[in-house]
C-alpha cells in the first residue's frame, strides 16, 4: 500500500531540491501517492492577493490537505519582514510556516546534527566535527516566536514582544523530547536556559522538564546556561546528545550545531504535533540567489526525506537513503562540498547507490 505525501516545493531553490528528493525517494522502492501544490510566494504569484490586500501565500486549500494526507515534505519559502501579517482561519500569523505550526500545533521541531563521512576534508566547509551526533528538540508554538508585539508610547519609541511559557505547552515538548530519546536510543537530555536572568519564565520551563525527566530514569537529564551551552558545544561537540529548548533558544542552537557538521545544507529538519501532521523540511532558506542554477545542495532535503521514512515506518528504507549519502565522500556532490555536481546529478548518484546495493 502506497502511503500518501504532500509535496509543498515552496520558492527559490525548493522545487529544484523537490524534484531532486522525488528521484531519490523512488530509488527507495518506497511506494508514496503524492499530491504537489504551490506553496508560498509561488502561490502568491499565481493566485494573487485576498479580498483586503493581504498576501496569501497558503490557503484553506493547503490546510485541508495537510489533513487529508498527513505527512507533507515541503521546501523553503521566502518570507519578507516588511509583508503584511497573513489572516487565515481569523487569526493572523507572520508567514505561512507560522500559520501551519500553529493550526496544526507543530510544537516539536526536531532538527538533528550528525556528521556525514567525506566532508572533514573539504576545503570549502571550515567547521566540521567527526564526533558530532546530536538531536535539538526545540519548542516550536510559543517563545518569543508567538508573533505577539507592539509599540508602546509613541510608535518607533519602544517596542514590546511577549515571551509566553506556558505549563501545557512546556509539558508536551519534554514529553516528546524523552519519548524521542527513548525510541531512538539517545542516553541524554539537556535542557537549555537563563533561569538565572528569566526567573519566572525560564523556571517554569526548567521545572516541567525536571517534572517530566522524573517518568524517564533510564535518561539522563541535564541543565545548562543557553549562554556557556554553545561555548560547550564547539569545544566539546560530542558531548551532547539530545538538547531541549524553549523556541528561541532552539532557533540558535541548531543553527550553531548545523556549522559543527558543515552548514545548513547538511541539516534536515521535521515539525510534529498531535494532530497527526507531521512536516519535514530542510533547515536551511530559499537561497534565491542560486535558484535556477541546479547547483543547490540537496543533502538537507534528502535527509529531510529520510526523517519522513521513518516516520512512515519505512525505517530500513530511512537507513539505506542516508547510507547512500556516501556520494559525498566519493566526491559526486555540489560546489559547496567540492565537488563539480549540479544537484541531480548529485540526487542521480545517490539513487544509483540506493538501486545497485540495497543492502547499503
Amino acid at each position: 500500500m502506497a502511503h500518501r505525501v504532500l509535496f509543498l516545493p515552496g520558492d527559490g531553490v525548493g522545487p529544484e531540491l523537490l524534484a531532486a528528493a522525488q528521484v531519490v525517494l523512488r530509488a527507495t522502492g518506497v511506494r508514496l501517492k503524492v499530491e504537489t501544490m504551490d506553496y508560498g510566494r509561488s502561490y502568491e504569484r499565481t493566485h494573487g492577493r485576498g479580498l483586503v490586500g493581504l498576501s496569501v501565500p497558503v490557503s484553506e486549500k493547503h490546510l485541508d490537505a495537510i489533513q487529508r494526507l498527513g505527512t507533507v515534505l515541503k521546501g523553503p519559502i521566502e518570507i519578507d519582514p516588511k509583508t503584511p501579517l497573513l489572516e487565515l482561519r481569523g487569526r493572523r500569523f507572520t508567514s505561512a510556516n507560522q500559520a501551519l505550526r500553529k493550526i496544526f500545533q507543530l510544537y516539536a521541531n526536531v532538527r538533528p546534527c550528525r556528521f556525514l563521512e567525506g566532508v572533514k576534508g573539504v576545503k570549502s566547509v571550515k567547521a566540521a566535527f567527526p564526533d558530532t551526533n546530536l538531536v535539538v528538540v526545540r519548542e516550536n508554538t510559543e517563545g518569543m516566536y508567538t508573533g505577539e508585539e507592539r509599540w508602546e508610547g509613541e510608535a518607533g519609541s519602544s517596542a514590546v514582544a511577549t515571551r509566553r511559557i506556558t505549563r501545557e505547552g512546556t509539558l508536551r515538548v519534554a514529553r516528546f523530547a524523552f519519548d524521542f530519546a527513548q525510541k531512538h536510543g539517545r542516553k541524554k537530555v539537556t535542557v537549555a536556559h537563563k533561569a538565572n536572568v528569566l526567573r519566572l519564565s525560564d523556571t517554569l520551563f526548567l521545572n516541567c522538564c525536571r517534572e517530566v525527566s522524573a517518568a524517564y530514569p533510564q535518561i539522563q537529564y541535564t541543565e545548562q546556561l543557553c549562554d556557556s551551552l554553545l561555548t560547550a558545544m564547539v569545544m566539546h561537540p560530542g558531548r551532547w546528545d539530545v538538547i531541549l529548548c524553549e523556541n528561541l533558544y532552539g532557533d540558535l542552537v541548531s543553527d550553531l550545531a548545523a556549522g559543527l557538521v558543515g552548514g545548513l545544507g547538511l541539516a534536515p529538519s521535521a515539525l510534529y504535533g498531535d494532530q497527526g501532521v507531521a512536516i519535514f523540511e530542510p533547515a536551511h532558506g530559499s537561497a534565491p540567489d542560486i535558484a535556477g542554477k541546479g547547483i543547490v545542495n540537496p543533502t538537507s532535503m534528502l535527509l529531510s526525506a529520510s526523517m519522513m521514512l521513518d516516520h512512515l515506518g519505512e525505517v530500513e528504507a530511512a537507513r539505506r537513503l542516508e547510507a547512500a549519502l556516501a556520494t559525498i565522500r566519493e566526491g559526486e556532490t555540489t560546489p559547496d562540498l567540492g565537488g563539480k555536481a549540479g544537484t541531480m546529478q548529485m540526487a542521480e548518484a545517490v539513487a544509483k547507490k540506493l538501486r545497485t546495493n540495497s543492502k547499503i
